[in-house]
């Protein structure tokens, strides 16, 4: 029995030990180690043979070598079309489309972008072509046009990609051509819709999302972290709902992404360092629920009426307005206000406020490039909680750093770095940072009592602390850092400029 038993366990070697072999040597079939193809979301799955073995008996990831990138996703999307109704927000689209060419041409992929919108207004047809933001040019013609060239090709070479620049407007004026159009083509050339959205709380349109999102043929995207993240919200509370005809929408998979349009302007003006804080810009349409006119104006007549020399004008004294001192060691303080519509400025401001109103892209640019620092002034929480400002976007794409508050930089996370912002507590409105910032000096507010409480600003350690990190920090950033900054944005964008492209959440 023990002869017969030792038979048997040699035998079952003999065969485990050339089962072995066998197994071994076919993983060499044809000269290739197919043992290196690992399933890819496995640990070490995409590393070598020898660098796998050292990898996991490392005691620490610093020990294994480079680690090969996973194999890149090709660019599925390869024939785009931008389309509005809204004759407004191509400085904000284009900058897409500018992303999406530059992504094209790293990954070598023939494709073509084409542009269905009514002119650009302001001159901004000039700052396409100068800053070529339109690459792999294909038919550029008015909005109206848009569905019968949808339709024209339903097969191969077709519009793959649409992007909305407003979609709030865009997607119910299209729905129903949309829809037809999609019907028309077979499962292997249906389009994929991109929405540009700029206002979360602006929704009468959604009912249009539903029949975009049952077909994962709809994606979101925001120039705002905040309001991308609002849209978010409001999809997962819909997905939750009991309603069939929510809950069946699939709105929890719509993918939403953020953009930033934030344009390689070219020969923005080299300024000197150190210098004097003379020019600060409020942007936007001149509407009092959008920037705090009214507020800002009445804290400057007060702090001119308290220092006038802090800001380079003489006292009132029965003038109707604050005179420009002309020998001021620092040159009278301006407070450009750029945008649209008509505002009206208090006469005591008449030499300090200084109104542009349509000005063309290139002026606007200029203009605002030249001054020194610029003011959010946001009226309300909106612009904190469900819409963007596009003023945190031109600011930063022409080197002028914004007067902000912690919260700002939470919310518009992109501006997040002592780079680009300038940042004062909360405690400190923007007109006493600005005096602060002109002077060199927060003594004056530090001693404030505002509340008449028996204790000063400057007696609060956080707000202390904050007031001399600010003064610490100045006002003035270096081209270097704006240039560094700019790169890191860029390189975002185009992430996401390729994941589109790619057809990847």
């Amino acid at each position: 029995m023990a002869t017969r038993r030792l038979s048997t366990y040699t035998l079952a070697g003999v065969l485990a030990l050339g089962g072995v072999w066998l197994l071994s040597h076919s993983f060499a079939v044809g000269g290739r180690d197919y043992s290196e193809l690992a399933h890819p979301n496995l640990p070490h799955a995409n590393l070598p043979q020898a660098e796998l073995s050292k990898a996991t008996t490392s005691s620490g990831p610093s020990e294994a070598s480079v680690t090969p990138a996973a194999p890149s996703i090709p660019i599925r999307r390869k024939n785009v079309t931008f389309a509005s109704s809204f004759v407004y927000h191509g400085d904000v689209y284009m900058a897409l489309a500018k992303s999406m060419g530059d992504v094209m041409d790293q990954e070598g992929a023939h494709g073509q972008i084409h542009v269905f919108a009514q002119p650009f207004p302001f001159g901004f047809q000039e700052v396409v072509e100068d800053l070529q933001l339109w690459k792999h040019q294909g038919v550029r013609a008015n909005h109206e046009s848009f569905i019968d060239f949808l339709n024209s090709e339903t097969g191969d070479g077709g519009v793959d990609l649409i992007i909305f620049g407003t979609c709030q407007y865009d997607l119910p004026y299209w729905h129903d051509a949309l829809q037809d159009a999609w019907e028309r083509r077979d499962a292997g050339h249906k389009f994929k819709i991109v929405c540009y959205v700029h206002n979360a709380k602006d929704m009468d349109w959604r009912r249009w999302v539903p029949y975009w999102s049952r077909r994962h043929a709809i994606r979101f995207i925001a120039i705002g972290n905040h309001v991308a993240e609002a849209f978010v919200d409001m999809f997962a509370e819909a997905a939750d709902s009991h309603d069939p005809l929510l809950y069946t929408a699939d709105f929890e998979h719509i993918p939403v992404d953020v953009h930033i349009p934030v344009l390689r302007i070219p020969s923005l003006p080299v300024k000197e360092s150190p210098r004097n804080l003379i020019k600060a810009v409020i942007q936007g349409k001149f509407e009092m629920e959008r920037r705090d006119y009214a507020r800002i104006f009445q804290e400057l007549i007060s702090s001119l009426h308290e220092d006038p020399a802090a800001w380079g004008y003489l006292p009132l004294e029965g003038r109707t307005a604050f005179e420009p001192r002309h020998d001021s060691p620092v040159p009278p303080f301006q407070l450009l206000l750029v945008g649209s519509q008509y505002l009206g400025v208090p006469t005591e401001l008449e030499h300090i406020v200084l109104i542009h109103r349509d000005l063309p892209y290139k002026e606007f640019y200029d203009l605002i490039a030249d001054s020194d620092i610029v003011l959010p002034a946001f009226a309300d929480n909106s612009y904190y909680e469900f819409r963007a400002s596009s003023t945190v976007a031109i600011a930063t794409e022409l080197n002028i750093p914004m007067l902000v508050t912690n919260r700002t930089r939470r919310t518009y996370g992109f501006i997040d770095d002592d780079r680009v912002v300038v940042t004062r507590p909360a405690a400190m409105s923007e007109v006493q940072a600005l005096k602060a910032l002109r002077t060199g000096d927060a003594s004056a507010f530090l001693a404030s009592d505002p509340a008449d409480i028996g204790l000063s600003m400057g007696e609060m350690p956080a707000v202390r602390e904050g007031v001399e990190k600010m003064m610490r920090g100045g006002w003035v950033k270096s081209n270097s850092d704006w240039e560094q900054w700019r790169a890191s944005l860029w390189e975002k964008n185009n992430e996401v400029a390729g994941r589109i492209l790619r057809d990847i959440s």
